[in-house]
């Protein structure tokens, strides 16, 4: 079993001044800070410019292209992770994954395409009067919905209700706009992204710039990756990602930059395992020392592993390379158990 800090939101006297509810609105009112919704297989992003308009409200935060709304249930725990990505072997994703009982995670888990009517929970006023459907994803801790206003789009979608979301090209004509296949007049256009877990609602009104829905089929209904500290019997239904010491949101690499990492070494110390923090200690200890990696027991889980193969990344960045590191490396390379999917 993991072990973790376990912040939780009710431990203050008054609940707005918890751990986890001041960080949460801390990096709302950050534009570097991203965010991510959904389990495996449907995950939403939301990101904004240093420069985009929006609105901050209690727990939210609203653009032109979309928003969140947070409602953290009293019991949510706060846990913060690293885990090296397997695309880059200089790479790496952070974050604070926000996490409640398994049981308080579930939702509907529709199987098929099912109107819901209007959305009176829309983030922007002007969306109060799109319809909501639920596209029917059968995941255990997410509600996939999309909403529209569009008489062409309702169309489309009333057409669907009852069927099966999986089946071929379904979800494409349901989530997708623009212009026809025959190249004739445009088609009817996209429905707006809603969706919603135990702690909240995250909407999609228009992809791009790191804001968007990323469907994976195959990956429906599968546990979150063994890397992530995530204590047993619970579930992460929010993720933010504070800004990256070495990439911007949308993977392009940039200068190391030691104050964002330090910035993440902090909410790491007060939110991660304190036994993983040890680890990374006890690591940079030994190569800095020129101790190769058989000098150093640790324990051989996906989540030790994971942090050893970030923090070694990251001494690349902050030290250079060196014979010890390469050793170290060479031990702790990318294996499918380390690598959180739904990040990548």
């Amino acid at each position: 079993m993991r072990r973790a800090t376990l912040h939780r939101v009710e431990l203050s006297d008054d609940p707005a001044l918890s751990p986890v509810r001041v960080l949460l609105e801390e990096h709302l009112a950050l534009p570097s800070t991203t965010w991510s919704s959904g389990g495996p297989g449907a995950v939403a992003r939301f990101a904004r410019g240093a420069d985009e308009p929006a609105q901050r409200g209690p727990n939210s935060v609203v653009t032109a292209r979309g928003g969140l709304r947070v409602v953290l249930p009293d019991d949510t725990i706060s846990v913060a992770y690293e885990t090296p990505s397997d695309r880059d072997p200089m790479r790496w994703h952070h974050g604070v994954a926000f996490c409640v009982p398994d049981e308080a995670a579930r939702r509907s888990g529709r199987r098929t395409v099912t109107e819901l009517g209007p959305d009176d929970g829309a983030l922007r006023p002007p969306d109060l009067s799109g319809v909501l459907f639920d596209l029917g994803l059968g995941l255990p801790t997410v509600d996939v919905l999309v909403r529209t206003a569009d008489p062409d789009t309702l169309a489309v979608l009333r057409a669907a209700c009852g069927s099966d979301p999986h089946a071929e090209g379904v979800l494409e004509r349901l989530t997708a706009g623009g212009r026809r296949a025959d190249g004739g007049s445009p088609g009817p256009a996209a429905p707006q992204i809603v969706v919603l877990t135990a702690a909240g609602r995250m909407e999609i009104a228009a992809a791009g710039a790191g804001t968007r829905l990323s469907l994976r089929p195959a990956r429906i209904g599968a546990a979150h990756s063994p890397a992530l500290p995530v204590p047993d019997g619970w579930t992460p239904v929010l993720r933010l990602h504070p800004a990256h010491p070495a990439a911007e949101p949308d993977g392009r690499p940039v200068p190391f930059d030691p104050e964002r990492d330090a910035a993440f070494a902090a909410v790491r110390s007060e939110h991660g395992d304190p036994v993983l923090g040890v680890v990374v200690a006890d690591v940079v200890d030994a190569v800095r020392a020129m101790r190769g990696p058989e000098t150093l027991r640790l324990a051989d889980d996906p989540a030790t592993r994971a942090v050893v193969a970030v923090t070694l990344r990251r001494l690349a960045f902050t030290d250079g390379t060196s014979g010890t590191l390469a050793a170290w490396r060479g031990q702790y390379g990318p294996s499918p158990e380390l690598v959180d999917l739904d990040a990548e």
